[in-house]
């Protein structure tokens, strides 16, 4: 029996390890089960902008931990019970969130991860950095020509100049001036840093986007020495990153295609041509009236029977063949279910009615691509991965928390019904005030902070508001808690 009993106890305790494991090294604080990570008190406080409040004495630092504090203490109090969490828009917002986080992470498990950058490479093009190119340069929006072109070229490599100069019907050629720093297409800047270029030499044609190239010409180009260890190690380190990060890029559109090989989408030409119109309108709207207005005329087109109350179940439509990819046939309310949770990114500089429906092809293509990238994802069981689960996590009790800030200012706002007292709002904030600080103090146990860890940041002066580029949720982190300006930390030591 005691040999039993001592079994139970060392179980127990295996399993109290194991699940300590799972927490992160750089945890800062703990509400019970949750807890925020250094890197999250980091990226929330740097990546979205903040109240004006006093720096003095670290005071910014203070109101924030504070404010992640009461997101995670409003979030256990009533994040099971919120209306938030049951509503299907949220979880499809959620569901989004997560899957990008797994695309993500996917990225730097095939890509990423992957790379090996031989020290004579990062050497030479280290030495191109200081390089800076004038060219001259010829955009090109179709393929075939592109494509003849570079034949072309392949065929007479000693006349590159020649063909080049025959491209222009006359009239001033564009000019480029390029730095190893410019934020250039990755094909771009791997075509001009990856060997070294003589004047005269035509590279090219660059595949950029879908029926866009570029042909360059190189005019001139002239070396920027580096001077001094500092300037020349951060450059080293700079070289580093872009090359990682480039030939990261390359192998992850590399697998891209390969997960993506056989798969064309046909599309239904009338569904298309009906929905790319909707669309447009819908989002030339101002407003929800504008909106609805158009979702009107657009019933009253396809059935004059509906009125407005007929929309969100017109059965008829959403049952629609919309496009069939790899043998699969997506209807109308299949592609409005995947665009709850993947909202369509365009491509910038969208102009015209005909290139809004290109773009809008695009975004499509786009999101019939991840979602075969979720599969492989899900496949990969990333979506227990321990980074995807904890930026799921943020995202939920950010935006629990914020809703049921605003719930409880609505249940004690009605305390105060008179809305013509000069003294309303102050009798409003105090009430919501002594709420904040009873609930604080409810789970004032289950609160412990790693002080050491908190006095060794500090957040930077310049505010930001950090976006990603061509994703369906750019936001990089939720808004700036805001539930108190409490400044006084005072808690138990987080337990390691």
């Amino acid at each position: 029996m005691n040999r039993y009993l001592i079994v139970l106890v060392l179980f127990a305790a295996l399993l109290i390890t194991c699940s300590k494991k799972q927490e992160p090294e750089d945890v800062l604080f703990k509400v019970g089960d949750k807890y925020v990570t250094v890197k999250e008190f980091r990226i929330r406080g740097e990546f979205t902008p903040h109240p004006n409040f006093s720096r003095h004495d670290r005071n910014l630092e203070k109101i924030l931990l504070n404010n992640l504090i009461m997101e995670k203490i409003i979030a256990k109090e009533r994040g099971k019970s919120s209306k938030l969490a049951d509503s299907e828009r949220f979880q499809d917002y959620i569901k989004g969130i997560t899957e990008q986080s797994m695309r993500e992470e996917l990225f730097y498990k095939v890509a990423f991860n992957t790379v090996q950058i031989d020290s004579a490479e990062l050497k030479k093009r280290f030495v191109l950095s200081q390089r800076e190119y004038d060219l001259e340069f010829y955009t090109i929006y179709n393929d075939s020509i592109a494509q003849n072109l570079d034949k072309r070229l392949k065929e007479n490599p000693g006349k590159s100049v020649e063909i080049f100069n025959e491209i222009w019907d006359g009239g001033e050629r564009p000019q480029w001036q390029v730095k190893w720093k410019d934020p250039d297409h990755i094909n771009i800047h791997e075509a001009l840093y990856s060997g070294p270029l003589a004047q005269d030499s035509v590279i090219g044609p660059i595949p950029l986007e879908a029926n866009q190239w570029i042909i360059l010409k190189v005019v001139n180009w002239r070396d920027h020495l580096l001077f001094g260890g500092e300037e020349q190690l951060q450059r080293w380190n700079e070289v580093v990153e872009k090359t990682t990060m480039n030939k990261a890029s390359q192998k992850w559109y590399k697998y891209i295609r390969g997960v993506m090989r056989g798969k064309q989408i046909e599309f239904d030409k009338d569904t298309f041509l009906k929905l790319a119109r909707l669309t447009r309108q819908l989002e030339s709207a101002d407003d929800e009236q504008a909106q609805s207005d158009v979702m009107h005329r657009f019933w009253q087109e396809e059935d004059s029977t509906l009125t407005i109350d007929d929309l969100p179940t017109e059965e008829a439509f959403l049952q629609r063949p919309f496009f069939t990819v790899d043998g699969v046939t997506w209807t109308v309310g299949d592609f409005r279910k995947a665009v709850a949770s993947h909202p369509l990114v365009y491509r910038p500089n969208t102009s015209g009615q005909l290139d809004f429906y290109t773009q809008f092809k695009m975004a499509i293509a786009d999101l019939v691509r991840d979602h075969y990238l979720n599969k492989e994802a899900y496949k990969m069981g990333l979506d227990k991965d321990s980074k995807v689960l904890h930026t799921k996590e943020m995202w939920r009790d950010a935006l629990i928390a914020a809703y049921e800030r605003d719930q409880i200012v609505k249940e004690l706002a009605s305390a105060f019904p008179d809305t013509s007292d000069p003294y309303r709002q102050s009798k409003l904030q105090k009430a919501v005030t002594t709420y904040m600080a009873d609930l604080q103090q409810k789970y004032i146990d289950e609160i412990q902070v790693d002080l050491q860890k908190f006095n060794s940041l500090e957040l930077p002066k310049i505010q930001l508001f950090v976006q990603k580029v061509a994703a369906p949720f750019p936001i990089a982190a939720p808004g700036w808690p805001v539930f108190s300006t409490d400044n006084t930390i005072e808690y138990q030591p987080l337990e390691k």
